[in-house]
């Protein structure tokens, strides 16, 4: 007699289950899309007092490899002024999607925080922190020749 209650009883439970919308497997949700391009303000005062954009941001992560952190970066040694710049750049970066640069630029605020400037420095993730930077200066190129106006104007 159980047997046959069991056999009753299971298939009516999955059917109010899928009718009260308490299906066993959720419909996933849409990934939310937010994407950045090189002159989205990701923040209106982050920037020598005015608005902070990808392409700014960029600028100054090259300005900051090519004035010796190309250097100090692998070898585990920021200054602090490189490892200012790695950390706002991380967090104004951090948290697009939906294109190229925005997935860029979360693969390069992960690498911030697996190299950790802060310290204790992790120099295995060096590499690949300079390269997801360099792949942001391929996003913007004007970023990259900010970097030269600003190297050319000695900032």
């Amino acid at each position: 007699m159980r047997t046959k209650r069991t056999i009753v009883v299971v298939p009516l439970l999955a059917a109010c289950g899928a009718v009260a919308g308490c299906a066993s497997t959720p419909t996933p949700a849409a990934p939310a899309s937010n994407p950045i391009t090189c002159g989205t303000v990701v923040d209106s005062t982050g920037y020598l007092g005015g608005p902070l954009t990808p392409g700014l941001a960029i600028a100054s992560l090259a300005t900051m490899l090519r004035a010796g952190g190309a250097v100090t970066i692998p070898r585990g040694a920021p200054s602090s002024a490189e490892t200012s710049t790695l950390d706002i750049m991380a967090v104004e970066l951090i948290g697009y999607s939906g294109n190229k640069l925005s997935t860029d630029a979360e693969a390069f605020a992960e690498a911030e925080v697996d190299y950790n400037p802060d310290g204790p420095v992790e120099t295995p993730y060096a590499r690949p922190l300079d390269n997801d930077i360099r792949a942001l200066e391929r996003d913007c190129p004007e970023g990259t020749r900010q970097d030269v106006r600003q190297q050319n104007a000695g900032g």
